[in-house]
């Protein structure tokens, strides 16, 4: 015997293949149901949101998503006074959305 397991590779057909090949479906299986499912809650959170935000007033609006990063970057642009205030703003903004967003 040259120790090469003669089953080996697993053919389709083979026990072992095939209880494993079920198994490792199954498992892909609930895995993509779980991610479509959770895939189609943020859209439909995404949807309500959207429709939240689209029947607010404007100054509500504003006042809720865009305000008070705004005021905090034109306060710093304000202090540091630099050449290229757009570009200055613009990057704050970019910089620091993450501490303003939900």
């Amino acid at each position: 015997s040259s120790g090469i397991n003669a089953e080996w590779p697993l053919r389709p057909g083979h026990y072992y293949y095939t209880n494993n090949l079920r198994d490792n479906m199954t498992s892909l299986s609930i895995d993509t149901a779980n991610k479509l499912a959770a895939g189609e809650a943020e859209a439909a959170k995404r949807s309500k949101d959207k429709a939240e935000l689209q029947a607010m007033p404007t100054r509500t609006y504003l006042d809720q998503t865009v305000v008070p990063i705004l005021l905090q970057g034109l306060g710093v642009l304000a202090k540091e006074r630099p050449p290229n205030p757009i570009e200055y703003l613009a990057a704050f903004l970019l910089k620091n959305k993450h501490l303003y967003e939900d």
